[in-house]
């Protein structure tokens, strides 16, 4: 009997700019780029047995019908919120990060630039956080267990 190896591919989509990674150290250093360097506010993250594709390839678009993990990142300001959208899951299709201890100081950040929409204030996590987050999404292909969350408002 033959045992198939597959391999994960973790893509980052900024807008419309697409970055991969397979390896541990690939990974480490995506994860980093998405939360303290990112080339746009807000990116979406997929786990998946291949790398997601553009509508702008040959052979795209390409999605995974399972889990996504959207992010945005304020470096500047210290902070970034999660989305994560599952649409088979039976435990919260849609949620957004929860920051139990979030203040009135604590920012509201973009959910969406070009729909105008913004994440509410109380899932504006401090960037360590998110990137554990982050971490946990891209070994797993998962809802990340290691924040809380709150029910969503936008796909």
């Amino acid at each position: 009997m033959t045992i198939e190896q597959t391999q994960t591919v973790v893509t980052a989509v900024f807008h419309h700019i697409f970055r991969y990674a397979r390896t541990a150290d690939e990974i480490t250093e995506l994860t980093r780029v998405i939360v303290e360097q990112p080339p746009e506010p807000v990116c979406e993250v997929y786990v998946w047995d291949r790398p997601c594709r553009s509508f702008r390839e040959e052979d795209g678009p390409a999605f995974p019908g399972t889990g996504r993990l959207r992010v945005t990142s304020n470096p500047a300001s210290g902070w970034a919120a999660l989305n994560y959208m599952h649409p088979g899951s039976p435990d919260g299709a849609l949620v957004d990060s929860l920051n139990p201890d979030f203040i009135e100081d604590t920012p509201a950040l973009l959910f969406d630039p070009e729909g105008d929409l913004w994440f509410p204030a109380s899932a504006s996590l401090p960037l360590e956080k998110v990137r554990e987050a982050v971490a946990e999404y891209c070994r797993t292909g998962a809802r990340p267990m290691c924040v809380q969350w709150q029910p969503g408002e936008w796909y």
